[in-house]
């Protein structure tokens, strides 16, 4: 009973205390919409990027103080809650001193062996409950993705991204020792001591080489090049992916073939979901162009786009964000010089639909245009393109 106390007492410390600089007034909004009309909702994302502060200010601006069970696997270092029926005496104990709970809420429980039985009780029992994870899928449940959003100092978020805590570091060698600690911290607590990662070496090199890729590729080719140098199965190649994209580290998109009208499922092309860690894993020096690319991408992913790559006909095009409403087709190019600038055009005058379609060209500004918009084709810079709202 003591210790149940004082596992009680430290979880409504730690998430009470949560203190945000957060503008997440939307996504707050989205949750208490959920949670008042489904009985679970799943909060996910990348670790280190907010969730917990997103919750702590739920429960504040909810006016749910004495109304809420909260558990954190990770708080447990002792591991006295480790299966389903200890959990539930946890919260019997919880539910005699707090007698009014109404919502209760679970942060990376995936290792507590029987935890959906322990859900599935509370579901029976008409609690509203929310989970804080990204490891376990359960079908027909709305997830919300705390993703971030780019901000208005859109140099460092090319580089360094918004993790919000490093906006207190002016100082470029410390903006880059604390994010090597995060990523290093997210990798061990959610890559490979989760998922049983047995060479931590072989994981890195991946990752590393999928950083570096602006092109569509193939497992198999993928698999092959990592292969040239290191003895990896298949299946473990596979896993060690697989395990970074439930994580929300990086995302497989599609190529899209506007002549046939369909996706080509057989090669993929990989996005980070934030740049700091992109460009952390190639010492901060990764190429410029790939970093625009990528940040654009989380751009059109903030905005909830379904995003692709596309064709049409010979015609290789960067991005096809689709929506219910609102489709965006956008091409972005690189050193152009001004006597290829119809060409570029007369590419996306091709696209079969009408839709806002945009020429992203880094080096706009030194071609001295007269004309930025061509029919509904927009010349814009990528750093105006990000500032748009979509």
């Amino acid at each position: 009973m003591i210790i149940f106390k004082e596992i009680i007492n430290s979880n409504r410390e730690y998430i009470l205390n949560k203190k945000i600089n957060k503008n997440h007034k939307i996504i707050l909004e989205k949750l208490v919409y959920h949670i008042n009309n489904e009985k679970i909702v799943i909060i996910s994302w990348i670790k280190n990027v907010w969730k917990t502060q997103l919750i702590s200010d739920f429960i504040t601006k909810t006016k749910l103080n004495d109304k809420f069970f909260y558990f954190n696997k990770d708080l447990d270092s002792e591991n006295n809650i480790n299966d389903n029926f200890i959990l539930e005496n946890l919260f019997n104990v919880y539910i005699n001193l707090y007698k009014n709970t109404k919502i209760i809420i679970l942060q990376n429980i995936s290792q507590i062996n029987w935890i959906k039985d322990f859900i599935s009780k509370l579901y029976k029992n008409n609690y509203k409950i929310i989970i804080i994870w990204n490891d376990i899928k359960i079908p027909n449940i709305t997830e919300i993705e705390v993703k971030n959003n780019i901000s208005e100092n859109i140099e460092n978020d090319l580089l360094y991204w918004n993790l919000w805590k490093s906006y207190y570091l002016n100082d470029t060698i410390f903006k880059k020792e604390y994010i090597s600690l995060i990523i290093d911290n997210i990798f061990l607590h959610k890559i490979i001591n989760l998922k049983l990662v047995k060479n931590i070496f072989l994981y890195n090199l991946i990752l590393t080489k999928i950083s570096k890729l602006n092109s569509f590729i193939s497992f198999r080719e993928l698999h092959r090049e990592v292969e040239k140098n290191n003895n990896i199965a298949l299946k473990t190649f596979m896993d060690y992916i697989d395990f970074t994209i439930q994580e929300k580290i990086i995302y497989k998109i599609e190529l899209y073939d506007f002549k046939k009208e369909k996706s080509i499922l057989n090669k993929s092309k990989y996005y980070f979901s934030d740049n700091w860690i992109r460009n952390k894993l190639n010492n901060f020096k990764l190429d410029k162009k790939i970093l625009i690319e990528n940040l654009i991408f989380i751009k059109l992913n903030y905005n909830n786009f379904n995003i692709y790559a596309w064709i049409n006909w010979s015609y290789e095009f960067t991005f096809f964000a689709k929506q219910e409403k609102n489709n965006i087709y956008i091409n972005i190019v690189f050193d152009l010089k001004k006597e290829n600038l119809k060409k570029e055009i007369n590419k996306l005058q091709k696209v079969p639909w009408k839709a806002n379609r945009y020429l992203v060209i880094d080096n706009i500004e030194k071609l001295n245009l007269k004309k930025y918009i061509y029919d509904d084709i927009e010349l814009i810079s990528a750093e105006e393109l990000i500032k748009k709202s979509l």
